[in-house]
C-alpha cells in the first residue's frame, strides 16, 4: 500500500507538473498579446500582464492541491467514513487558508490593485512601483480570506473566473454535476424495522408495470426536513449508492424494492412491496424505502 501511494503521488506530481507548464505557456500567448494590442479591459499592458499571471499562479497552485489532496479525497477509509462534497469543502477551504496565509498569496489584493490604478503613460518601472505599493496597501484578512475561498473552488473555478475577466477567449470545458440527456440518477434509502442489515436493494427493468399501474416519469423528489449536520458530512449507511447517485434510463420503467433478512430469524427474508418508477430525461430523485 505505501509503494502504491508514492507511486501515485509520483503520478500525481508529474500531471500537476505537466499542466502547470501548459497553463503558464498559454498565459505567456495570452501576456505576448497584450504587448501587440490594448487589452480590451482598458488596462495598461503592464497592469493587464501582472493581473494574468496573478491568476495563473493561483491557477497553478490550485492543480498542485488538487493533485496533492486527490490521494486522501480517494483513499478508500476517507470514501468510507465521510461525504466527498461535504467534507471536502471544509478540508480544501482550510488547507487553501493555510497556503494563502503562510506563502503571502494575495491574488485577490493584486487584482483590485491592478483595477485600481489610472491609465497613464508613466514608465514601466514607475507603474511596477505603484502597482506594487497598491497590493500592500490593499492586502488585508478580508482579502486573504476571498483568495482562500477561490483557490478552495479548485482549478475549474479559477479558469471560469479568468474567462469572466476576459484573461480567457472560451472555456476548454465545462463542469457539470447534472445527468446527461440520455440519464436519470436515483438513490435509495432504506429504514429498517422488521429486518436486520445487510439490505439489498433491487433495481430491475421491466418491459411494463403490472395491469393497473401506470407509472409517470419523475422529475425530482422533495423532502420537508433539512438534513443533519451528520447526514451532510458523513456518509450515508442505509442510502444506496452511499455517494452520488445510480444511473437509470429515463422513460423507462423501473421495478425498485428491498430484501433483508428478518429481524431474529435470518432463515426468513422479507421483501418490500415493489414499487414501479419511470424517470424524466436528467431526473434526480431520492426514494425512500421502509421494510
Amino acid at each position: 500500500m505505501g509503494r502504491m501511494n508514492v507511486r501515485y503521488l509520483r503520478h500525481a506530481a508529474s500531471a500537476a507538473f505537466i499542466v502547470a507548464v501548459l497553463y503558464m505557456a498559454a498565459m505567456a500567448d495570452v501576456a505576448w498579446a497584450a504587448d501587440e494590442a490594448t487589452p480590451a479591459l482598458g488596462l495598461s499592458n503592464l497592469v493587464y500582464t501582472a493581473s494574468a499571471k496573478s491568476l495563473t499562479m493561483l491557477f497553478v497552485t490550485a492543480v498542485v492541491l488538487e493533485s496533492a489532496f486527490a490521494v486522501i479525497f480517494n483513499w478508500r477509509v476517507f470514501l468510507a467514513y465521510f461525504d466527498t462534497k461535504g467534507v471536502k469543502t471544509i478540508v480544501m477551504i482550510v488547507i487553501s487558508a493555510i497556503v494563502v496565509f503562510y506563502f503571502k498569496l494575495d491574488v485577490f489584493a493584486s487584482l483590485m490593485a491592478a483595477f485600481s490604478l489610472p491609465n497613464s503613460s508613466a514608465d514601466a518601472a514607475t507603474v511596477a512601483a505603484s502597482l506594487q505599493n497598491e497590493v500592500t496597501n490593499t492586502s488585508d484578512t478580508l482579502s486573504k480570506l476571498i483568495t482562500a475561498l477561490v483557490l478552495a473552488g479548485g482549478s475549474s473555478g479559477v479558469h471560469n473566473m479568468m474567462y469572466a475577466l476576459g484573461f480567457r477567449s472560451n472555456r476548454d470545458t465545462e463542469t457539470t454535476t447534472k445527468p446527461a440527456q440520455d440519464e436519470a440518477w436515483i438513490s435509495v434509502s432504506v429504514t429498517c424495522r422488521t429486518v436486520d442489515g445487510p439490505v439489498q436493494v433491487s433495481v430491475q427493468k421491466i418491459d411494463a408495470a403490472p395491469d393497473g399501474i401506470a407509472p409517470f416519469a419523475l422529475a425530482g423528489s422533495v423532502k420537508f426536513r433539512r438534513p443533519a449536520l451528520k447526514e451532510l458530512l458523513m456518509r450515508n449507511l442505509n442510502r444506496f449508492p452511499q455517494n452520488g447517485g445510480y444511473v437509470v434510463e429515463p422513460d423507462k420503467t423501473y421495478a425498485i424494492q428491498a430484501v433483508g433478512d428478518k429481524r431474529g430469524d435470518s432463515s426468513v427474508q422479507v421483501a418490500s412491496p415493489p414499487r414501479y418508477y419511470k424517470f424524466a430525461p436528467r431526473a434526480v430523485v431520492d426514494l425512500d424505502i421502509v421494510i
